[in-house]
Protein backbone atom coordinates (compact mmCIF):
# COMPACT_ATOMS: atom_id res chain seq x y z
CA UNK A 1 0.00 0.00 0.00
CA UNK A 2 1.38 3.54 -0.83
CA UNK A 3 1.85 5.93 1.86
CA UNK A 4 -0.78 8.80 1.69
CA UNK A 5 -0.14 12.07 3.43
CA UNK A 6 -3.16 14.49 4.58
CA UNK A 7 -2.64 18.11 6.28
CA UNK A 8 -5.33 18.84 8.53
CA UNK A 9 -6.85 22.34 7.56
CA UNK A 10 -9.63 22.86 10.60
CA UNK A 11 -11.07 20.32 13.06
CA UNK A 12 -14.51 20.57 15.42
CA UNK A 13 -16.04 17.54 17.94
CA UNK A 14 -19.49 17.32 18.82
CA UNK A 15 -19.42 16.27 22.07
CA UNK A 16 -23.16 14.72 21.60
CA UNK A 17 -21.60 11.47 20.36
CA UNK A 18 -18.18 12.06 20.87
CA UNK A 19 -17.35 12.04 17.52
CA UNK A 20 -14.74 14.83 15.45
CA UNK A 21 -14.57 16.14 12.03
CA UNK A 22 -11.69 17.10 10.30
CA UNK A 23 -10.93 18.50 7.03
CA UNK A 24 -7.92 16.83 5.14
CA UNK A 25 -6.00 18.13 2.44
CA UNK A 26 -3.43 16.05 0.23
CA UNK A 27 -0.63 17.48 -2.06
CA UNK A 28 -2.97 17.33 -4.99
CA UNK A 29 -5.45 19.83 -3.20
CA UNK A 30 -7.73 17.46 -2.84
CA UNK A 31 -9.95 18.01 0.37
CA UNK A 32 -11.80 15.79 2.34
CA UNK A 33 -13.96 15.58 5.34
CA UNK A 34 -13.25 12.84 7.82
CA UNK A 35 -15.82 12.01 10.64
CA UNK A 36 -14.08 9.86 13.00
CA UNK A 37 -13.69 8.22 16.67
CA UNK A 38 -10.65 7.43 18.61
CA UNK A 39 -8.12 8.01 21.27
CA UNK A 40 -6.49 11.37 19.80
CA UNK A 41 -8.00 14.56 18.24
CA UNK A 42 -6.85 15.82 15.19
CA UNK A 43 -5.85 19.48 15.14
CA UNK A 44 -5.02 21.89 12.42
CA UNK A 45 -1.51 21.68 11.23
CA UNK A 46 -1.32 17.28 12.05
CA UNK A 47 0.22 15.19 9.43
CA UNK A 48 -2.05 12.21 8.95
CA UNK A 49 -0.37 9.37 7.62
CA UNK A 50 -2.43 6.51 5.33
CA UNK A 51 -0.23 3.50 5.82
CA UNK A 52 -0.27 -0.46 5.87
CA UNK A 53 0.21 -0.11 9.31
CA UNK A 54 -3.11 1.98 9.88
CA UNK A 55 -3.12 5.72 10.75
CA UNK A 56 -0.26 7.79 11.68
CA UNK A 57 -0.72 11.24 12.87
CA UNK A 58 2.82 13.67 13.00
CA UNK A 59 4.81 10.55 12.77
CA UNK A 60 3.06 8.58 15.62
CA UNK A 61 0.38 5.24 15.46
CA UNK A 62 -2.75 6.37 16.81
CA UNK A 63 -6.18 4.19 16.98
CA UNK A 64 -8.67 6.20 14.93
CA UNK A 65 -11.65 4.71 13.55
CA UNK A 66 -12.80 6.74 10.26
CA UNK A 67 -16.39 6.63 10.13
CA UNK A 68 -16.95 8.34 7.14
CA UNK A 69 -15.14 10.30 4.46
CA UNK A 70 -16.88 13.08 2.53
CA UNK A 71 -15.97 14.76 -0.50
CA UNK A 72 -14.94 18.64 0.66
CA UNK A 73 -18.26 20.73 0.31
CA UNK A 74 -18.00 24.38 2.24
CA UNK A 75 -21.98 24.51 2.38
CA UNK A 76 -21.67 20.89 4.57
CA UNK A 77 -18.87 21.99 6.46
CA UNK A 78 -20.28 25.13 7.56
CA UNK A 79 -23.70 23.05 7.92
CA UNK A 80 -21.71 20.51 10.91
CA UNK A 81 -19.83 23.65 12.33
CA UNK A 82 -22.42 25.66 13.12
CA UNK A 83 -24.96 22.90 14.41
CA UNK A 84 -22.04 20.88 16.61
CA UNK A 85 -22.46 22.30 20.63
CA UNK A 86 -19.21 22.16 21.60
CA UNK A 87 -17.94 25.22 23.33
CA UNK A 88 -14.42 24.35 22.36
CA UNK A 89 -15.37 24.40 18.64
CA UNK A 90 -15.72 28.09 18.55
CA UNK A 91 -13.22 29.07 22.15
CA UNK A 92 -10.07 26.56 21.69
CA UNK A 93 -8.35 27.91 24.65
CA UNK A 94 -11.76 26.82 26.80
CA UNK A 95 -10.28 26.39 30.40
CA UNK A 96 -13.92 25.18 32.06
CA UNK A 97 -16.66 23.76 30.02
CA UNK A 98 -20.10 23.86 31.78
CA UNK A 99 -21.35 21.41 29.10
CA UNK A 100 -18.32 19.03 30.31
CA UNK A 101 -21.42 16.89 32.57
CA UNK A 102 -23.16 15.82 29.67
CA UNK A 103 -20.36 15.63 27.28
CA UNK A 104 -19.34 11.86 25.92
CA UNK A 105 -15.59 12.42 25.40
CA UNK A 106 -13.85 11.13 28.41
CA UNK A 107 -11.33 13.75 28.17
CA UNK A 108 -11.85 16.79 26.66
CA UNK A 109 -10.42 17.40 23.24
CA UNK A 110 -9.74 21.43 23.99
CA UNK A 111 -8.77 20.14 27.46
CA UNK A 112 -11.51 21.63 29.30
CA UNK A 113 -12.15 20.36 32.97
CA UNK A 114 -15.63 20.78 34.81
CA UNK A 115 -17.12 24.38 35.76
CA UNK A 116 -16.14 25.27 39.43
CA UNK A 117 -18.46 24.29 41.65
Amino acid sequence: MVNMEWFIKQAVVCSKTGTAFAIASNLRNLNLILWYRGDYFLQKGNTLSVTSFGLIVNGKTRKLQLLHVFSFSHSLWVSLTQNLDCPGNTYPMIRHCPKRPGCLFKHCPYGAMLPHQ
